[in-house]
């Protein structure tokens, strides 16, 4: 073990390097997977233990899976202290939060927990290492990856055994108890009267509404929290089934799944909201984008708001803001009209409702329906450009600008060659162009003109 720490120390500060075998968990990785040694010897170090994991599973870009049992250990190098309370948490970060932001983070919530750092080894109210960072190396005195020292520690190699058997570390040295040197495991202390504290296992004592954002295309602007609320929801309520599981398929969630669409979300509200009442977790979640925009979730967080029910907000992804910066408008302000009527006299109706307002107008419309509402756009406004956002963040994804007559002939003339539009559209109309008003100088020294009569 000695020359493989050698060799391992020998490398570059910082290295990443390929996937290493990782323990079974959930089929969508958004991040990398990181397991973390937890420890205390102070006051009620059981508690600070979970409290501890408790704080890293909710901070932003972390996502807690499991906590391993905790275990009382002895000291790994001085006798005379008293035993530890231990445990290693499974998580997985953001790939945006890096091995030195990790560390930071630790780092605070160590100082947050009042670590004693006055003797070498000496008590600890809070200790946090990060054991293993997958596919990264470092010899950074700083942050040394994997931790040195960690499978010579038994308080660390047994709860990672239990929380990721078979676990290889980021330069190849298996998770073994034969390297196992010191901070013996007193087996008939093992602590078992605790509850997980992740958020993905943790049972809720009441039941809440969660309104997830779903990506409007690319899988990859899920969210985390999203996920979490996915996997730890009773129920899923869906506009449509077939669209919902094949996102959760792709997570690896099998919670229970049910239609509730603009048909039948009224009727069903009431049963729905009695689920919530008596403790149940219900996660909404629309075709694409959030929930209660455009969307006949509304009905249903209007209904749990009047009934004094918990329900939370997952942001996400959205077409709205997404098509209004592609279309590279500058607008002080925008109006979003959800879907455009039907029919032809009513779509007048509403633009030319909307000619005056200095802002710059979003619609959601049907691929069947852009060339038509294209065509009254263009006869309401002639002289402004309008953006025809299709298939956002997709492989396919097309962003059309054109003055809205032009735009029109061009989506008549693909219709014409058998080419017509498919998937998710979002239309842009550039505000009215702004009517300066000319500057006038005003000289305060000027004397005023004497009046002759």
């Amino acid at each position: 073990m000695k020359d493989a720490r050698e060799t391992r120390g020998a490398a570059r500060p910082m290295e990443v390097v390929g996937p290493s075998p990782q323990p079974a968990g959930p089929d969508l990785r958004l991040g990398r997977c990181v397991l973390m040694a937890l420890g205390s010897n102070v006051g009620d170090a059981a508690a600070a233990v979970v409290a501890a994991a408790e704080r890293i599973g909710r901070t932003p870009g972390i996502l807690a899976w499991e906590l391993s049992p905790l275990y009382r250990s002895e000291p790994a190098y001085l006798e005379e202290q008293a035993e530890f309370c231990n445990a290693v948490l499974w998580a997985e970060v953001d790939p945006a939060l890096g091995p030195y932001d990790l560390l930071h983070v630790l780092q605070a919530l160590e100082h947050e927990f009042g670590r004693v750092r006055t003797v070498p080894n000496g008590p600890r109210t809070l200790d946090v290492d990060i054991v293993d960072f997958e596919g990264v190396t470092s010899a950074d005195p700083e942050l040394l990856l994997p931790h040195p020292r960690a499978l010579e520690r038994d308080f660390v190699v047994t709860p990672l055994l239990d929380v990721a058997p078979g676990h290889v570390l980021a330069d190849g040295m298996p998770v073994t108890r034969e390297g196992v040197a010191c901070g013996r495991v007193r087996e008939e202390s093992r602590v078992t009267d605790y509850t997980s504290p992740c958020h993905t296992c943790a049972a809720s004592a009441s039941g809440i509404l969660s309104i997830c954002a779903t990506p409007i295309g690319n899988l990859g602007d899920l969210t985390l929290r999203v996920i979490e609320a996915l996997r730890a929801a009773d129920l899923v309520l869906a506009e449509d089934t077939r669209v919902a599981h094949g996102l959760l398929s792709h997570l690896g969630v099998r919670t229970k799944l049910e239609r509730c669409d603009e048909n039948t979300i009224r009727q069903r509200s009431p049963g729905i909201i009695e689920r919530i009442r008596q403790g149940s977790r219900v996660a909404l979640v629309s075709d694409a984008g959030m929930p209660g925009i455009a969307d006949p979730g509304a009905h249903l967080v209007a209904a749990v708001r009047e009934a004094g029910l918990p329900f939370e907000v997952l942001p996400g992804s959205s077409a709205v803001p997404t098509a209004l910066v592609a279309s590279g408008f500058v607008a002080r302000s925008f109006y979003f009209g959800g879907f455009l009527p039907r029919k032809r006299a009513q779509i007048m109706k509403t633009l030319e409702g909307l000619a005056q307002l200095d802002a710059a107008l979003v619609f959601f419309e049907s691929p069947r329906r852009a060339a038509a509402s294209l065509a009254a756009i263009a006869e309401v406004f002639a002289g402004r450009e309008v953006v025809l956002a299709r298939e956002l963040t997709k492989l396919h994804e097309e962003v059309l600008r054109a003055p809205a007559p032009d735009l029109a002939r061009q989506l008549a003339e693909r219709e014409g060659d058998g080419n017509p539009l498919k998937g998710e559209v979002t239309l842009v109309i550039a505000p009215p162009p702004r009517q300066d008003a000319p500057r006038v100088h005003h000289d305060k020294y000027a004397r005023p003109q004497e009046s002759h009569s």
